[in-house]
């Protein structure tokens, strides 16, 4: 609404045309889709409503009416054709092209782990599943790593399974709920037997919680946090200043608003700076940061604006779509930051066993 000031793309008015639709008094055409499609989902109306209304299950359900995929839906549903043209952008980039800004917008990666067990270096205190993603997967290689390596630390053994399918949060919410269902169906099957499913995307893990039965799911960031063997790690100081992203995810959805600036507050000497406001979205919104160009640009230039007078070294997000579309947004204005997802510098930081802090 705050870009538009058109009552029609307001939570209120959203739900209005949502419900209309529902039942029957409003037909399913473009015009409402349009309506129904720019809302970010990011719910932070429903952290404020005082009815307890849940807007994204109802936005959801509209949007069933009206589906609407975007082309890149598609291809998280098939993560090896996704990194591999992830690859191939950030080796030949294309002028001009969105597509290619994006995927070289994160500095170089590592590849993600592979399928397998990853055993603790003493005895196991319990066996994690780790949930790949596909974008993360893709692109975000170095924060896998660095979830796993934290993971094995703190005494868990981690199981990789090589049957994991993409989360279904974008078929969810670009009205395919079928697909989901079965996406949900298949990661249930793949991460049996596990005491707890872990993701490193805020994304990922808010629809994890919500949509997969069988095994409780958590985020990285609330699942180091609640470790009750995380005060026992030592890291070395790192003099840095740092501007941290909260995504609305986290925030809103996983309602984790202090976990990833605690768990920073580990590093001495780390300044942190938040940017924006807690819960506010940052444009990316899932595939938002190519399906509505501009809108995402709008949302995301206060925030360039904040890193501009910010002098910082780092830029921490714990949401990979929010990460690349930052990422993307501040190296096109020349920002000289390195831009991480929390566990990154964590892992970097980690002091070898034993070793206390400076």
């Amino acid at each position: 609404y705050g870009l538009y000031a058109d009552e029609n793309e307001s939570p209120r008015g959203r739900i209005a045309l949502a419900e209309a639709l529902l039942r029957g008094q409003l037909p399913a055409d473009p015009t409402l889709g349009d309506h129904l499609y720019r809302c970010l989902l990011c719910r932070r109306c429903e952290t404020v409503c005082p009815s307890g209304v849940n807007y994204s299950r109802l936005m959801d359900a509209a949007r069933a009416r009206l589906p609407r995929s975007h082309w890149s839906s598609r291809l998280v549903t098939r993560p090896r054709l996704g990194e591999l043209l992830a690859n191939a952008a950030r080796r030949v980039p294309l002028p001009g092209s969105t597509l290619s800004a994006i995927a070289r917008a994160l500095p170089a990666q590592a590849a993600a782990p592979g399928p397998g067990v990853y055993p603790p270096a003493g005895t196991a205190r319990g066996r994690v599943g780790l949930f790949l993603g596909c974008v993360t997967r893709s692109h975000q290689g170095n924060a896998l790593q660095a979830a796993l390596l934290l993971l094995n630390r703190l005494g868990h053994e981690v199981v990789i399974p090589a049957d994991q399918a993409c989360c279904g949060a974008l078929a969810q919410h670009q009205g395919e709920p079928a697909t989901a269902r079965e996406l949900a169906q298949r990661n249930a099957a793949a991460f049996a037997d596990l005491d707890v499913l872990v993701s490193v995307a805020s994304g990922c893990s808010a629809h994890l919680r919500e949509h997969l039965s069988g095994i409780p799911s958590r985020d990285i960031l609330g699942f180091l946090h609640d470790d009750a063997a995380w005060p026992e790690l030592a890291f070395t100081p790192l003099h840095a200043t740092a501007a941290l992203h909260r995504p609305c995810t986290a925030v809103n959805a996983l309602r984790d608003q202090d976990s990833a600036q605690i768990l920073l507050g580990s590093i001495p000497g780390l300044q942190l700076c938040p940017l924006g406001t807690a819960g506010g979205c940052c444009g990316a919104a899932g595939e938002h940061l190519l399906s509505e160009r501009e809108q995402a640009l709008a949302l995301r230039q206060p925030l360039l604006q904040q890193l501009a007078g910010l002098d910082a070294e780092f830029l921490f997000s714990s949401n990979i779509g929010c990460a690349l579309h930052l990422a993307e947004g501040a190296k096109a204005q020349g920002l000289p930051l390195e831009t991480l997802h929390p566990v990154e510098l964590l892992a970097r930081q980690l002091a070898p066993s034993g070793e206390a802090q400076a």
